[in-house]
């Protein structure tokens, strides 16, 4: 009987650890690089310095807006001269071991996106 119960905890450990090893069984490290900030549940990243497809520092992270279930969708950043600008998150790739945040944009393209977005405030305000 005891012999039994062994052969059936053997066989239980056994099919328990292929099915482990068959569903991924250990939890992934993190990414060692960049990595798209779209869909990501992600906070806390107020400060991050945000550069551009050349690699320019253009500002910093103010916020990151989410959806309902937590994942990314906008960000909003102070720019370096001056004013803000709203991204989508799939625009943009987070590097958090070097606390930044690299987008697919140049500059200049985010500085025009500002600018629209503020004469469409001023002249909503009117």
């Amino acid at each position: 009987m005891i012999r039994k119960h062994a052969r059936f905890a053997w066989a239980s450990g056994l099919l328990a650890g292929a099915l482990a090893i068959a569903t991924g069984g250990m939890a992934m490290a993190p990414p060692d690089g960049p990595v798209r900030m779209s869909n990501l549940r992600i906070s806390g990243l107020s400060g991050f310095d945000v550069i551009d497809s050349s690699g320019a520092h253009i500002g910093e992270v103010i916020s990151v807006e989410a959806d309902r279930r937590g994942h990314a969708r906008w960000l909003t950043i102070a720019l370096e001269q001056g004013g803000e600008a709203k991204l989508a998150s799939f625009r943009a790739w987070l590097d958090a071991g070097e606390r930044q945040i690299a987008l697919q944009l140049p500059e200049d393209i985010v500085l025009r996106r500002a600018e629209a977005d503020t004469l469409n405030s001023l002249s909503a305000g009117i």
